[in-house]
């Protein structure tokens, strides 16, 4: 699909999202996760061709600078800003520096130090931990149900891995990148919990326009040293389009679309959708790319969509 009609596409499924919460809240909800997982799905090659032609610190800069403007668009040409009580604003910016400060610098680490396939897993048991972490700070009791279905999606998981040829090994002597692998996991499931609190006061579009924007604050702070040294010139203006998609459609966008997943559905199932981001990019890869299909592949992804509509229930 061509970037200006996937723009269009995700643009219309976004304003969509008030008919369709007012109609079926829940499943105009699961409806735009699915446009989520698959925004971030295909969003992964970008990114890896992205850092690959830019220093990583500066493109995402520029990927979380463009999010709090398409966010910003979003807010004030659709409603208006909500007066946040003082107390609320540490709950704000606490979320914003869990998921877009230290998630997003551990998550670039993690894949650096250790191999693929082991980040891919680790990565997987983002929703068990959200599980957890709803249990304990929301006292909701853990369907058992829910528990097979995600154990059920990472056994899927593994195995598409496994078929993909990519190096997994229990132990790998990477262990500094398997053990951010597993902190990056945990940090986004706390901040997939964590978004419960503040989506009970605030629309998703007003409370991920502060948690991004507390990204950009930040990560643009970071990314001064590299910036000064950065061959500018040497960037030909294409380039350009990377973190700006990027940037746009799996920040911007997708994160009020997940954050619309936890105010209306919950934590625990909106976590639970995050599973489906590897067959998606499995899926796009095999039709994009021409990357061989292989039973392991076919029964991985049936494992880990069977799981994920087990834990849904």
């Amino acid at each position: 699909m061509p970037l200006d009609a996937t723009w269009l596409f995700a643009w219309r499924c976004f304003f969509s999202m008030r008919m369709n919460s007012e109609h079926n809240p829940h499943r105009g909800a699961e409806a735009l996760l699915l446009i989520t997982v698959l925004i971030w799905a295909l969003n992964a090659p970008l990114v890896k061709y992205g850092i690959g032609q830019m220093d990583v610190f500066v493109f995402n800069a520029i990927r979380f600078i463009v999010a709090s403007s398409v966010i910003a668009a979003l807010l004030f040409s659709r409603s208006t800003w909500k007066t946040v009580q003082r107390g609320d604003w540490w709950v704000l910016i606490r979320l914003g520096l869990i998921t877009n400060v230290f998630y997003q610098l551990t998550f670039i680490f993690a894949f650096k130090l250790t191999t693929a396939g082991n980040g891919a897993v680790l990565m997987a048991t983002s929703p068990l931990w959200t599980l957890l972490l709803n249990a304990r700070l929301h006292h909701e009791r853990v369907p058992r149900i829910a528990i097979v279905g995600s154990m059920v999606s990472l056994v899927g998981i593994a195995l598409m891995i496994v078929g993909s040829g990519k190096e997994f090994e229990l132990a790998s002597g990477a262990i500094v990148g398997d053990a951010l692998a597993l902190v990056a996991a945990f940090l986004w499931a706390l901040n997939t919990t964590m978004q419960k609190d503040a989506l009970q006061r605030y629309s998703s579009v007003q409370t991920m326009l502060v948690s991004v924007g507390v990204g950009a604050a930040c990560l643009s702070a970071a990314a001064v040293p590299s910036a000064i040294s950065f061959p500018w010139s040497q960037i030909h203006f294409t380039q350009w389009f990377v973190p700006v998609i990027s940037g746009g459609l799996s920040i911007g966008i997708a994160y009020v679309m997940w954050a619309n997943g936890v105010r209306h559905i919950g934590p625990r199932k909106t976590g639970n959708y995050g599973n489906l981001i590897p067959v998606l990019a499995f899926v796009a890869a095999s039709i994009l790319l021409k990357e061989p299909v292989t039973i392991y592949h076919v029964s991985g992804a049936s494992l880990t969509v069977g799981g994920v509509w087990i834990a849904r229930h």
